[in-house]
Order: C-alpha cells, then structure tokens, then sequence
C-alpha cells in the first residue's frame, strides 16, 4: 500500500470467534493510533472469544490482497524461529509456534517495534 494519497487511518475492530466461525465488526476509525488505543480502553474487557484489533490503511490506496505476501511471511517467520511447520495426517501443513513465538505472544508490544 505504497500509492494513495497518504493519510493514514486505524481501523478499529471487534474480532469474535465461535467455534470454527470468526467475524469482524468494525467499531471505529481514527486518524491516530493512539486514540484507537484509547477507544479499546474505553470498551468491554477481551475474552477469549472476542479480541480487539487496530488495522492501518492508507486513504485511497489501491485494494490489496491480505494472501499475496503469506506464504513470504510465514517463511520469514519460520526463519527467526517463531514458528515450526508440520505435516498433518491429513498430508495439511501445520504451524504451531516455538517457545520463542509463545514468549513473543506473552510479551506487551513496545512502541518501539510497532510499524
């Protein structure tokens, strides 16, 4: 999302699980991060069927698809060591995540390493 007119956005979402079924709702859309920040604050605690999400866009960007650059990542993510791949019975690759990826999981993101 390189192109556009610049202005960046944060979209903020309820992302609810049930069983095998996700949706996402979006509940805000902000000019700042960290007033979505705020906004989660202002919102029902997380469980673990619903979680918030802050996604960023770029104003009149052109649509992209969220799959071109999986299979790059998830290697990428494999190479620091974050995940492992695995071959189900099903002949399906599995990934699960390395002691590394659990502690990254548990760890509070720092401004600093946010993009």
């Amino acid at each position: 999302m390189t192109s556009g007119d610049g202005t960046k956005v944060y979209i903020l979402e309820i992302v609810t699980s049930s069983g095998s079924h996700c949706s996402l709702e979006t509940v805000g859309v902000y000019s700042d991060e960290d007033e979505a920040i705020k906004a989660i604050q202002k919102l029902p605690p997380e469980t673990k069927q619903m979680k918030y999400n802050i996604q960023s866009f770029i104003i009149n960007a052109p649509p992209f698809d969220i799959d071109d650059n999986t299979a790059k990542n998830v290697k990428e993510l494999m190479d620091f060591g974050v995940i492992d791949q695995l071959v189900g019975e099903d002949g399906n690759f599995y990934y699960i995540l390395t002691e590394l990826g659990k502690e990254i999981a548990r760890k509070p993101p720092d401004d600093k390493d946010v993009t």
